[in-house]
């Protein structure tokens, strides 16, 4: 029969605080993007797409982990 190992409480607390760093990180983007003009311009959407799809495929990386 196979043990499973649990991970280390205080590991999984560090993984589950940058987790949901990531939605606020990607909000605060999109915030920064509207401070100068109040709107996301194309340059500023395209830079929040690739900070947003690289966010979340790091965030999915880290809940498996946890998973």
């Amino acid at each position: 029969m196979k043990t499973e190992k649990k991970i280390n409480p205080f590991l999984n607390v560090q993984i589950m605080n940058q987790i949901m760093s990531i939605d606020n990180f990607i909000a605060l983007c999109e915030s920064a993007a509207k401070n100068d003009d109040g709107v996301i311009d194309e340059m500023e959407s395209d830079i929040i797409k690739k900070v947003t799809k690289v966010s979340k495929k790091y965030k999915s990386e880290l809940e498996k982990i946890l998973d």
